[in-house]
């Protein structure tokens, strides 16, 4: 092939490099293929040190700013290696996305890829609140690890298929290659899979595993089935992420073949490049902004249009507003795993969200309606950070519990809105069965008189006063008479709100 070049090993280090200045992976990276005009499968050959189109390759180093291609290419006179076709993988991405920029997890990337080829972990999981990067950290992982896997499958969970759905499709992959029976039940199905994850070297990667999870800790078949894959003897790896913790790895994570990684924010330093992609140049802003969003890549990417939009560009305007603005996608997906929750998680989830600061378990306690058994309250508390839901936090080897600052939020806004409604119905009905969160909530922050300063009551009186106007004060003294012919437990916090919010209504009008 005389019109054919294939990259030297020296070469494809300074692409390496040119590349990882992009924040781009070495072959998820869509933008890379589409704009040198070629396909993933040719990228892959270039990274293998495989003769490609010469005009290919040179589109290949030009699109990551590459210009001299002669020094990425190896030198004619040297004889091509023998291909080994053992070191290609067999891929089936299925619908994986496509990774257009990664930037910094380094320290994720190595512990990953220690437990993965070192340590040889058959089960793997990225845990972490939406957004913060599982996917994208999942792919990068993929990227580098993928010569020394024979199979490599990727699937996700948008479509949440139960698991003989799930097994069926794996089979259908291997049956490509080699003549399988499809799998007529589960317990046939695990036993077909585990002979090829026997047999070759695997690495299935299973993203969004929280959707096919049941609302609650429960042996189901997908907890049998990381039993499984968790325990027998097979020389794969099988790579999970999720928005909460599987009960299989909770229960089993000392054993050395199970590991989990708990994903966090981006560092200061890795937003920074994140950010400056998008033309922005003020470091100090741009890591105020950072911190503001608790290093979340997908919440930090979904505000800066609006600050584009709106504020010009100008993060440091934005930023003065003092207020956290949430995408409605983000919202969305935030809303999706607080519908999971149960009745006592939400009710500890509310109570952090009008404390606004970290608070010990005791004080937690005191503050319930109706008082639970300290161990349901420390299982609800278990719940919530399960699903990546909570912070945790030490002082005098105390823990104190808080929600993430987006989730606070979120649940504040929803906090509010349910509220709203429930005083409405209230006052359209007479009746005060229609008191929920109302009644078993008292909304003004503990230790604090500052009614006028308090942020869930003033919004609460913002929404009512849009929709009642003048009558409010009246429709709200009318509650209190209703209210004060039912004994404390019937009515719980219900008063207090009422009362804190007439009072806050007399402040306005001094």
């Amino acid at each position: 092939m005389t019109n054919s070049l294939r990259a030297s090993t020296e070469g494809l280090a300074i692409v390496d490099r040119a590349r990882q200045r992009r924040g781009w992976t070495k072959t998820s990276t869509a933008r890379w293929w589409q704009d040198a005009h070629t396909s993933r499968a040719t990228l892959r050959r270039f990274w293998r040190s495989e003769r490609i189109q010469q005009e290919i390759f040179i589109a290949i180093c030009q699109v990551v700013g590459i210009d001299d291609w002669q020094a990425i290419a190896a030198p004619a006179e040297h004889s091509d290696p023998i291909p080994d076709p053992s070191s290609t993988p067999q891929l089936d991405w299925d619908d994986a996305p496509d990774l257009n920029q990664f930037y910094g997890r380094h320290q994720e990337l190595a512990q990953l890829e220690q437990w993965m080829l070192s340590d040889r972990c058959k089960l793997i999981a990225i845990i972490g609140i939406a957004g913060i990067g599982k996917t994208a950290l999942a792919l990068a992982l993929t990227d580098r690890t993928q010569s020394v896997f024979e199979w490599i499958i990727w699937r996700s969970f948008h479509t949440a298929p139960s698991l003989l759905q799930l097994l069926d499709s794996l089979l259908h992959t291997f049956s490509a290659y080699q003549t399988t029976d499809i799998a007529r039940d589960i317990p046939q199905g695990i036993v077909q899979l585990m002979h090829h994850l026997r047999q070759y070297r695997c690495l299935l990667i299973l993203d969004g595993l929280d959707a096919v999870l049941p609302p609650q800790p429960n042996h189901d078949d997908y907890t049998m089935f990381l039993q499984r894959l968790s325990h027998d003897r097979h020389q794969s790896c099988l790579l999970i992420t999720s928005r909460e913790k599987p009960q299989v790895i909770e229960a089993v994570e000392m054993n050395r073949s199970i590991r989990c990684l708990t994903l966090v924010g981006l560092r200061d330093t890795e937003a920074l490049q994140f950010l400056q992609t998008s033309g922005q140049t003020n470091e100090r802003a741009l890591t105020a902004l950072n911190r503001l969003y608790q290093g979340n890549p997908l919440a930090l990417m979904l505000v800066m249009p609006l600050i584009q939009s709106v504020f010009g560009g100008n993060v440091s305007a934005f930023l003065e507003q003092d207020a956290v603005v949430v995408d409605n996608r983000f919202r969305s997906l935030i809303k999706q795993q607080l519908d999971r929750l149960s009745d006592l998680e939400r009710d500890i989830a509310y109570w952090l969200a009008i404390w606004q600061e970290p608070i010990s378990f005791c004080r937690l306690q005191t503050h319930l309606l109706a008082s639970p058994d300290p161990v349901m309250l420390l299982e609800g508390i278990a719940g919530l950070e399960r699903r990546s839901l909570l912070e945790k936090r030490f002082n005098s080897d105390q823990p104190s519990f808080t929600l993430q600052p987006l989730v606070m939020k979120i649940i504040t806004d929803e906090l509010v809105e349910q509220g709203t409604q429930e005083i409405i119905q209230v006052i359209q009905s007479s009746e005060i069965h229609h008191f929920k969160v109302i009644r078993t909530h008292w909304l003004l922050r503990p230790g604090t008189d500052d009614i006028a300063g308090d942020r869930i009551l003033n919004q609460l009186q913002d929404k009512l006063w849009r929709i009642s106007r003048n009558t409010l004060p009246q429709a709200l003294w009318q509650i209190l008479s209703l209210l004060n012919v039912h004994p404390p437990l019937t009515i719980g916090y219900a008063s207090c709100n009422v009362t804190a919010l007439l009072k806050q209504l007399d402040l306005d009008r001094e």
